[in-house]
């Protein structure tokens, strides 16, 4: 179905707004409290933002498990937890080019080199890709600004407008400027530092990558990232809408 939805708006729509008119399921809440401490503490607004991206996350997407992975409910709870964690605040249609989880049991080869081992990968063509392993090893460290799946869910936001270039879709024109100076100066200081700046050096590779490390740092550790690149932390905030610094 949900390759037919995609291309039909006004089916597309129909459906969304029966989905989102279906009660959030009251056993998710438990669970997320549970196993994911930021979910109790979020505003009421932000809550309930956060559990409309949820539900139609979980519920428009089609999961697979690879490598004899049964995909559970919890597991896609907890995936779709960290997409809507990040865009609770922005439209409802900003995950609409992404229609596929798979999740693998651990890392995975790639495809095309056997020696480099892969714990998540966002595709353009609308697959996430995830390791679980990898997954939960960003639920048990949540203040190390590393979460493979913030990480991966970052690219499919960049990827958005078309391009993997580190721009998302922003919401005002005016703010292109503001957001191209100050994350070039910074992703230019990492890359003539990668190991003594306030994000992980994986983020100077590129710019797709600066801005994904750069949004796992603004959600994972916010008041670091405010204390040491307010300014940096600033387009953060006004792109995502939150300010959990």
């Amino acid at each position: 179905m949900n390759a037919i939805w995609m291309r039909l708006p006004f089916l597309r729509s129909l459906l969304r707004r029966r989905l989102l008119a279906r009660p959030f399921p009251a056993h998710w809440r438990p669970e997320l409290c549970a196993r994911l401490p930021w979910y109790d503490a979020l505003p009421d607004a932000e809550r309930r933002a956060f559990e409309y991206h949820l539900k139609l996350f979980v519920w428009e997407k089609h999961w697979e498990g690879a490598a004899g992975l049964e995909v559970t409910e919890t597991m896609q709870l907890i995936v779709a937890a960290s997409a809507a964690r990040i865009a609770r605040k922005l439209p409802l249609d900003v995950y609409d080019r992404l229609t596929e989880i798979v999740i693998y049991p651990s890392h995975y080869r790639h495809p095309d080199n056997d020696h480099a081992m892969i714990y998540g990968q966002a595709h353009g063509f609308g697959t996430v890709v995830l390791s679980w392993d990898a997954v939960e090893e960003g639920i048990a460290q949540p203040h190390d600004a590393h979460d493979t799946a913030i990480h991966e869910f970052a690219h499919v936001l960049d990827v958005e407008d078309g391009l993997f270039d580190g721009t998302p879709l922003l919401e005002r024109g005016r703010d292109y400027r503001a957001w191209v100076q100050v994350m070039g100066r910074h992703f230019a200081r990492l890359q003539d530092d990668p190991t003594h700046g306030v994000l992980r050096a994986y983020g100077a590779q590129n710019e797709a990558e600066f801005f994904a490390v750069a949004t796992e740092a603004f959600f994972e550790t916010p008041a670091k990232l405010k204390a040491r690149a307010p300014d940096l932390y600033e387009v953060l905030r006004t792109y995502f809408n939150v300010d959990p610094g």
